[in-house]
Formats: structure tokens, sequence, C-alpha cells
């Protein structure tokens, strides 16, 4: 077995001139204890291990409060980082890296390519994966960058973490097709919310094709609305080689946003969300044939809030609905809500399981997702406005619950639309965005199906 049939890729990497502060941060927010050094161009420099950023940065009693002298700590990684003990290909046998990671105090290993670009890792769980028999997608017949970049898309948001998507990969051509036997018939029987979660898969897809060197020319419904079909993606490289890390900063921090993104419905902090911060974000989301409004107005808001409860208790009262929720928690390793993302003292989950959380605080800033008209095609836009909005705010440490239960009633729906818009659009999501307690433990993200379940072929 090669080792690029086990890697993580894209790859997390910092680079020689970030901050080591930044490169703290980057460490904490992903729970690993190292990170590949690269220059601007994504060729391996070096190593960046936990312990040497933490050497030296925390003042002992005796000198806190003064200042730094010439032994201060490095500012930027390039200063502190390790050579690297080992490099692998990835060609290269997984057992010559097994007995490598065996042989070295480091737990994962960069793998670069004939280059010296960093076009992934390999860690020893990874190795334990292949051992256990847990190893992901090594035989589903792709090419390395297409499971690259279909494992990414798929770590979209989903309805009840459903993933209802299907894909066929055919050279340089993805389609994307909607799986009606994981649509909710309770809940969403229209299958509105299958579409909104496939845009977001989609979404994912073009943003991890310009992160690695892929152009990409969409055709949305190329079927008609009535199909399955939802998307066929053509692939064309992009000006860098295909598959390599990304060059520039908008793109890295792209790709960290996918592997980053969670949905923890745990309570915000009391922190509010500044009005200017819910702008920029409706800005980033919104697109062609989709609006991103922000409920700041005191009587909007309001009213907003009445609607939301006023969904759950209806839903409350439908126990066909009820059935359906409590099946999608804790379904299984690959799919389904989490338990612990529906208990603990902090979250809003009760004896009556509602996969979306029931009521909006104070400080949460407050996202309508609409669109023109109510047809397939808005569903999918409106999928691919809520990719962009939940990237954007990981990007800026921020977390983001979709609610769908509001939309889900049609009396509830029509009232969002007249009361809250005021206008013709049509309410196709609704999301509550703030601040998690920064010294709370960070949930794991949701699982993800193996490819060889989402693949046609």
């Amino acid at each position: 077995m090669r080792v690029a049939e086990v890697m993580t890729a894209p790859p997390l990497t910092t680079t020689t001139d970030a901050g080591v502060d930044d490169a703290l941060a980057l460490l904490a927010r992903h729970h690993v204890s190292s990170l590949p050094v690269v220059d601007a161009a994504g060729r391996l420099q070096g190593l960046l291990h936990e312990v040497d950023v933490i050497r030296g940065r925390v003042p002992h009693a005796a000198l806190a409060g003064g200042t730094p002298g010439p032994g201060a700590p490095p500012a930027v990684v390039g200063d502190v980082m390790a050579p690297v003990p080992a490099r692998l290909g990835p060609d290269t046998d997984l057992a010559t890296a097994a007995d490598l990671l065996g042989s070295s105090s480091v737990t994962s290993l960069p793998v670069v390519d004939d280059q010296g670009h960093v076009v992934g890792v390999v860690s020893r769980s990874d190795v334990v994966g292949v051992l256990t028999g847990t190893a992901g997608d090594a035989d589903d017949g792709l090419d390395t960058l297409t499971r690259r970049l279909l494992q990414l898309a798929c770590r979209a948001p989903s309805v009840h973490n459903t993933q209802p998507w299907l894909w066929r990969a055919t050279g340089s051509v993805i389609e994307l097709y909607a799986d009606p036997a994981r649509q909710l018939a309770a809940a969403d029987p229209d299958g509105r919310s299958l579409r909104i979660s496939c845009g977001a898969a989609l979404h994912h897809l073009q943003v991890a094709a310009r992160a690695l060197g892929q152009g990409c020319t969409v055709e949305r419904l190329p079927a008609g609305p009535g199909s399955t079909l939802l998307a066929r993606v053509s692939l064309e490289a992009g000006p860098d080689q295909p598959g390599t890390p990304p060059t520039d900063a908008d793109a890295r921090a792209d790709l960290e946003a996918i592997t980053a993104r969670v949905t923890d419905r745990r309570r915000f902090t009391s922190w509010e969300v500044p009005a200017p911060r819910l702008e920029h974000l409706a800005g980033i989301g919104a697109r062609a044939g989709c609006a991103v409004v922000p409920v700041v107005d005191p009587g909007r808001r309001h009213r907003l809030e009445e609607l939301v409860e006023q969904a759950r208790d209806l839903l409350s009262q439908d126990p066909a609905v009820q059935a359906e929720q409590r099946a999608w928690v804790q379904r299984s390793t690959h799919d389904g809500v989490p338990r612990e993302a529906t208990e603990g003292p902090a979250t809003r989950f009760d004896d009556r399981p509602v996969v979306d959380p029931g009521g909006i605080d104070r400080a949460d800033g407050v996202l309508v997702l609409a669109t023109p008209t109510d047809e397939p095609l808005d569903h999918l836009r409106a999928g691919e406005a809520l990719s962009r909005t939940s990237l954007s705010a990981t990007t800026g440490l921020l977390s983001m619950v979709p609610l769908s239960h509001v939309v889900e009633r049609p009396e509830t729906r029509r009232a969002l639309q007249r009361d809250v818009l005021g206008s013709a659009l049509v309410p196709q999501l609704l999301v509550r965005v703030g601040w998690q307690e920064s010294s709370r433990e960070r949930l794991a993200p949701s699982p993800r199906r193996p490819l060889a379940d989402v693949l046609l072929h």
C-alpha cells in the first residue's frame, strides 16, 4: 500500500514568515501537535512542533510583567521550526512510513511531491486505521486529485447530517446527484432541505477545486428541475500544478475553513456579533440567485424569535417528525448527529429531540437566506450561499448554526416572509451566528460517509 492511499490531504500547513502566535492558534484550533512549514510556493521547509512554540513563551512568576529582553522567544515560524526527520513521497510504501514514524519522536510526517510541494500528511493514526481496517477510501477507483476534491466537498453541512448527495466522476467531469433515499420524509417532503444540503456540497467542491489549482465550470440542473442530477462540474487545470497546496492566503484559508468547520449547537456566549460583522457575512454569502438578510431591527427580531419558538412547538407535536429526528441522532459512525452535539449543560436539547435548536438568544446574530422564487434552482443557490457564509464565519472564528424548522412549517414560513423580510423574497433557511466559549472543548467534526458509499459508477 502506498502513502498516497491513506494520507490526509490537503495538509494543514503554516509558512516560514507566519507569526508564531498565529501558528500557536492554528495548532490549538485543529488539535494537532505539529505542522509542516512551507514557503510561498508551498515547498517544504521544516516542521513546527507545539513544544517549540510554547518553549520560552510563558514567563516564570518572577519575570511576569517584565519587558522582553534579548532572549525573547522568536516571532516568526522560520526562526523556531525544526528540520524534517524524514521525507515521504506519495508513492512511498506504507510499511516504510510506519517504520519511520515508529523510530522518530514525531507523530506525523509530511508527504512531498517531486518538486518539494507538500501534498499531504501521514500520521501514526493513519497507519492504525489501516491495521484496524478503518482506513478511508483507498479502493474507490478515483485518482488522487478527484478523491481529495470529493472528500472536501463531503465536509459540507447537511440537514441532520444526512449527507444526501451522490457523485459520479468521469475524467475531468464530476456530477452531483441528490440521494432521494436520504430525504427526510416527515420534515422535508418537498426535498427543499435536501437540495440546500447538496448546494452546500456543490460550493465546497468549487472552493476545493480553486484551492487545489483547478478551474471549474458549473452547469446547474443540466437535466431539468425534475431530475436528481443537480449539477455538472467540468474541471480545468489552473495556472498552478493541479493538486498542489495553494500559494495564496485566501485559498489556504478556504481549505482550513473546510476542515475546521463544525456545526456546534451549544449556547453561544453573551458577546454580541457586531452589525458590521453580520453585514460582511451577508455580503460574502449573497450571490446571483440568493440574498442573505441580517435581522437587526428590534421589532422584526422579536417577531422572528416568536416564529422560531412557534415552529418548535408545532414540530414537537408532530409524532412523525419527532421519530425521524430521534432516528438521526447517534445514527451510525458515518452519518447522523453525534450525541455529544445534543447533550450537555450548554445545549438547547431536551427530552423532545429537535435537531435544530429552538430558541435564539439576545446576543445571537441572525441571517435569513432568501431567494426570488421557490424552485429547485433556488434551493441549490441557497445551499451555495450557506456554504459561503459558513466558511467565512469559520475563518472569522464565529460559529454558525442553520435553523431549518422555522421554514418547514408553511404557516411560520409565510409569517417569516411577511413580517420579517417584508418583501417578495422567499425564505429558505435561517442561521444564527455567535461566539463559542474559548475555554469550551471543541466538538469533533461530524462523521462522514465513506466515498465508496456516495459514488455512482
